[in-house]
């Protein structure tokens, strides 16, 4: 279509007017505004994004470490907490932690090996005793050595226990109730005060919380134990058990 010259300047006189009318919006000056406005949003969201997710992530990686550090703490109090059954001295560089059980037929096997570390090293160890009771007669022998340890002879019945094992892992609790006594009497404890403490279970409450350790450590068994925080498990044989502390000593001191 061919438009004369009167037809094209009338065009053109008509597009000059109306020019604003046909510029497209985005051209416009409150188009531009929206679009820069509109950018620098999502610039601003994009950026906020990023943000977030970092912290999250940085929030979510400081409470795994909170946890870890938390279940940390509660695995080393388990295992070191005071007990009244300990020997060596207290500031030693290694400690040595059974968790045993009186009617423990693994645990009789292990005796030995404890004994000698405490005849060899006792100057330079500390050996600490926790119960975890796991047999008929368990609770009663241990309130027994705990109720001698009263007088300072805890080690005395739990030696008396091991070297003696099958005399009293097949006894009923009222015949232990009749023999255990008279037993005390022989190691020169007061029947007296040692009767007292049994007919009270005086001890049960620490014997119940050695359980409870024991089972926040998912122990497996009886004999558990911790060199110096280090987990063994079963029975130990005395030269094996000797070596470990030895070298335990060694490490120290280099």
């Amino acid at each position: 279509i061919f438009m004369s010259l009167e037809e094209r300047i009338k065009y053109a006189e008509m597009k000059s007017r109306h020019r604003k009318k046909l510029t497209p919006w985005y051209k416009k000056w409150w188009g531009k505004i929206m679009i820069t406005v509109f950018f620098l949003t999502a610039i601003f969201l994009v950026a906020a994004s990023i943000y977030v997710f970092i912290e999250a992530n940085r929030i979510n990686e400081g409470k795994s470490t909170r946890f870890l550090e938390e279940q940390r703490e509660r695995y080393l109090a388990a295992i070191n907490r005071n007990s009244a059954n300990t020997y060596g001295p207290t500031d030693a560089k290694v400690t040595l932690v059974v968790f045993s059980d009186f009617a423990c037929p693994f645990c009789r096997d292990s005796h030995e090996s404890l004994k000698n570390i405490r005849e060899k090293y006792g100057d330079q160890v500390k050996i600490v005793y926790r119960d975890y009771p796991l047999h008929d007669n368990s609770i009663f022998l241990a309130l027994s050595a705990r109720c001698a340890g009263e007088q300072g002879k805890f080690w005395q019945m739990h030696d008396l226990f091991f070297d003696n094992f099958d005399q009293f892992s097949d006894k009923s609790q009222g015949e232990l109730e009749i023999v255990i006594p008279e037993i005390a009497t022989l190691l020169g404890i007061n029947t007296t005060q040692f009767n007292a403490c049994l007919k009270n279970q005086r001890h049960f409450p620490q014997i119940k919380q050695d359980y409870e350790d024991g089972t926040l450590l998912v122990l497996e068994g009886t004999p558990t134990w911790f060199i110096n925080n280090k987990r063994l498990i079963g029975y130990i044989a005395k030269e094996n058990l000797e070596s470990l502390i030895v070298d335990h000593l060694n490490n120290i001191t280099k």
